[in-house]
């Protein structure tokens, strides 16, 4: 059995336009142009992350409690606010109110989606097809972002930065019409007493299964920390490859693109691989880290394509590792169960940016981007040796 086609059309249609954001490639070049330094920039993602961990796991507990596709449409709403706020309020203040409305979209999302999937899934009878479809939204979300870099880095490049962050605001608030239209709540798992429990019963029933296994707790903790080096990465990329002094604005787009397009063939075949054990799944992120680490040391062509290659590989590891905490979780709170990842998720973020921005400011962006290159090599170790890496 599968699910409906109109639910797949509208599952990968919101994740598309939710990614139709055309300042991303630039956004970071974009605010060191109004004075946002180093420092600031770091401070900036780490109060974003901050956001996030305030609000990650309450959140998530509502998501077990409230209907979760209302949840859906206000968190592409609010992202889009985001953008208008960049839009209309530049500096660092505004950037920073911006961020602050991205984070609690983030966190609307953030375990919400999954679950909606899952439980669609299982209604429909086809759980076993999760990485698959997780997998096609995941490259949908990255046909976005191919989208965005390559229309955004030149236009931006032809026009400044003004019109790419107005029509920003357009793609998330079209993924909020997608979801009302193609996507409905679908019946949740557990007992009757479970589903008509209280806020606060559903938030400790959450916690309480995220401790109570060693072998979620491994993978929560892959989730948390070597997970999330890319996508710490990802928010540096612009600045990091115009230190390289070959890249223009237009090129910097054109490599997130191609970035991305890995990203969507790695993740839509990732459902594929037979390799899916925790060992694995740690190894291949290791392997990410590895190929970015490389690319400090490579100029032009060959530093992109280091660039891509990680992109790649970091991608079908991240659905593999997705489609592992969803199995591993067997109560009903599962949106809060998988926020408490995401939680942990954030406050390494937070670490991270502040320990890119400080060694950045101390050297240059190459030196803290290299540091995220170890990091991952070195959790990749700590991973493999672990006792729970069936």
């Amino acid at each position: 059995m599968s699910v409906s086609r109109r639910f797949q059309f509208a599952w990968y249609a919101q994740h598309l336009l939710g990614e139709l954001v055309l300042i991303y490639p630039v956004a970071a070049i974009m605010m060191s142009e109004h004075g946002v330094g180093p420092l600031d920039l770091s401070l900036l993602f780490a109060l974003w992350s901050l956001a996030v961990v305030s609000a990650e796991v309450p959140t998530g507990a509502l998501a077990d409690r409230v209907s979760r596709r209302r949840l859906l449409i206000v968190s592409r709403l609010v992202k889009g606010c985001c953008f208008l706020t960049w839009w209309v309020l530049p500096g660092f203040w505004g950037y920073l109110a911006g961020f602050v409305c991205w984070g609690v979209a983030s966190t609307l999302r953030s375990g919400t989606a999954e679950s909606v999937l899952h439980d669609t899934l299982s209604a429909a009878g086809a759980p076993e097809q999760f990485e698959q479809i997780y997998g096609r939204a995941a490259a949908a979300g990255h046909v976005g972002l191919v989208a965005s870099f390559l229309a955004g880095g030149l236009l931006a490049g032809r026009v400044g930065f003004g019109i790419p962050l107005a029509l920003s605001v357009v793609g998330p608030w079209l993924a909020a019409i997608a979801i009302a239209a193609g996507v409905a709540d679908p019946p949740r798992g557990g007992s009757a007493r479970a589903r008509n429990e209280a806020f606060r019963e559903t938030l400790r029933a959450g916690l309480r299964e995220a401790r109570s296994s060693v072998r979620l707790l491994h993978v929560i903790g892959m989730t948390a920390t070597i997970a999330c080096i890319w996508e710490v990465f990802e928010e540096y990329l612009p600045v990091y490859l115009l230190e390289k002094g070959t890249f223009t604005l237009g090129a910097i787009g054109v490599t997130f693109a191609c970035a991305s397009g890995a990203t969507i063939a790695a993740a839509a075949a990732a459902h594929r691989l037979p390799f899916r054990s925790l060992r694995a799944i740690a190894v291949a992120f290791g392997v990410a880290g590895a190929l970015l680490l490389a690319s400090t040391v490579a100029a032009g062509v060959p530093a992109a394509a280091l660039l891509i290659a990680s992109a790649g590989v970091n991608g079908a590891a991240g659905v593999l590792l997705a489609g592992r905490l969803q199995r591993s979780i067997r109560g009903h709170a599962r949106a809060t169960v998988t926020s408490v990842a995401g939680m942990g998720q954030e406050v390494v973020g937070i670490l991270l940016y502040m320990a890119v921005g400080a060694g950045a400011g101390m050297t240059d962006w190459h030196g803290g981007v290299g540091l995220l290159g170890v990091l991952a090599l070195v959790l990749c170790i700590g991973f493999v040796a672990a006792p729970a890496r069936s």
